[in-house]
C-alpha cells in the first residue's frame, strides 16, 4: 500500500473509530452473531473510503448478480477511483477456488440436464420401485419446471442442513390441515428429487451443491483451504442482497468459524431491516454444510 500521509491517516483513524462505534450498534441488536460479522443496511458507500492502491487485493467484493458488480466497478471507474484492493467474485467462483485447492470436482448439471432426468423419472423409464415420490396436490408429473422449482425453493430454504429440515417437519405438524400434509409433501418431494438426481450423476447436481461442498471444505480444514485460496484477502464484503438464502448463509457461517476474515454482509434497503433481525436465527446452527442426505 502506500503511504497517504499524516493528515489521511488521521481521517483514516477518525473513519476507523466511527466504523467501530457502528458495528458495536449493528451487533448489539444480534448478539450472538460472531465477532468479525457486521450487518448492514445499505453502506456500500464505504466502499470507496476502501479504495486504495495496493499490491495485491485485500477484500474480496461478493455479489450473487454479476449486474450488481459490474455497477460496483463502473461506479468506481466514474470515481476515478483505484480497484487494486477489490477483487470481485460471486459465491460459486469462491466455491470454486476453494475446490480447486482439494482438488475437489466443480462440474454441475445444469437445469436443461437436470429437467431432461425429471422427465426420465415419470416418464415410464424408471422403476416404479425406485421413483416413491408423492406430488404436491396441483403438481403433474408431466411438468419437471415445477418439479425442480419445489427443489430449489427447498434447497434455497434449507441448504438440506437436518436441522433446517427437522425444522420444516416439526412446522408442518403445527400448521392447520390440510396445509401441514401440503407442506410435508413439498418437502420430501424435493429431498427425493434431490436423492434421484445425485444417484444418477456424479457431477453436483447444481451450483448450490458446489457452495455446499466449499462451505464443508472450510470446516473440515479448520479454515486452512480459505488461506491457501485467498492469503492476502483480509475482508469479504458480501453486497446487494434482496434476500440471504441459507446456502449464502452456511458459506458465511463456515468462513466466521474457521478463519479471522472480517465478513461484511450488506442488504438491500427494502428488506434489509427485516433480514437483519433474522440473521441470528439463520446462523443458529451447527456443523453448515452438513446434508441430510449423509
Amino acid at each position: 500500500m502506500t503511504d497517504n500521509g499524516s493528515g489521511r491517516d488521521a481521517v483514516a483513524t477518525g473513519t476507523t473509530s466511527r466504523r467501530r462505534k457502528t458495528m458495536e450498534v449493528e451487533r448489539s441488536q444480534v448478539d450472538r452473531m460472531p465477532d468479525q460479522l457486521t450487518v448492514h443496511v445499505g453502506g456500500e458507500d464505504a466502499l470507496w473510503e476502501r479504495a486504495q492502491r495496493c499490491t495485491q487485493p485485500i477484500e474480496l467484493i461478493v455479489s450473487p448478480v454479476e449486474l450488481h458488480q459490474r455497477n460496483l466497478q463502473r461506479r468506481l471507474r466514474e470515481a476515478n477511483l483505484p480497484k487494486n484492493a477489490f477483487s470481485f467474485e460471486d459465491p460459486v467462483g469462491i466455491s470454486n477456488q476453494i475446490l480447486d485447492q482439494t482438488r475437489g470436482s466443480t462440474t454441475t448439471i445444469d437445469r436443461i440436464d437436470r429437467l431432461s432426468l425429471l422427465r426420465s423419472f415419470f416418464d415410464g423409464s424408471t422403476p416404479d420401485e425406485e421413483m416413491e415420490v408423492s406430488l404436491p396436490p396441483g403438481i403433474s408429473s408431466r411438468a419437471p419446471q415445477q418439479i425442480e422449482q419445489i427443489r430449489t425453493e427447498v434447497e434455497t430454504i434449507t441448504n438440506f442442513h437436518p436441522q433446517r429440515v427437522a425444522a420444516w417437519r416439526n412446522t408442518a405438524t403445527e400448521i392447520y390441515h390440510p396445509i401441514d400434509e401440503e407442506a410435508e409433501v413439498f418437502l420430501e418431494t424435493a429431498l427425493a428429487v434431490e436423492r434421484q438426481l445425485r444417484e444418477r450423476t456424479t457431477k453436483a447436481v447444481s451450483e448450490t451443491g458446489l457452495i455446499r461442498r466449499a462451505t464443508r471444505s472450510l470446516v473440515r480444514t479448520d479454515g486452512s483451504v480459505w488461506e491457501e485460496a485467498y492469503p492476502d484477502i483480509q475482508r469479504v464484503s458480501l453486497l446487494g442482497l434482496s434476500s440471504l438464502s441459507a446456502p449464502h448463509t452456511d458459506l458465511v457461517h463456515a468462513l466466521c468459524a474457521t478463519t479471522p476474515v472480517e465478513v461484511h454482509v450488506h442488504f438491500r434497503s427494502g428488506t434489509g431491516e427485516y433480514l437483519q433481525s433474522r440473521v441470528e436465527s439463520l446462523l443458529d446452527i451447527t456443523n453448515p454444510g452438513t446434508e441430510v442426505f449423509e
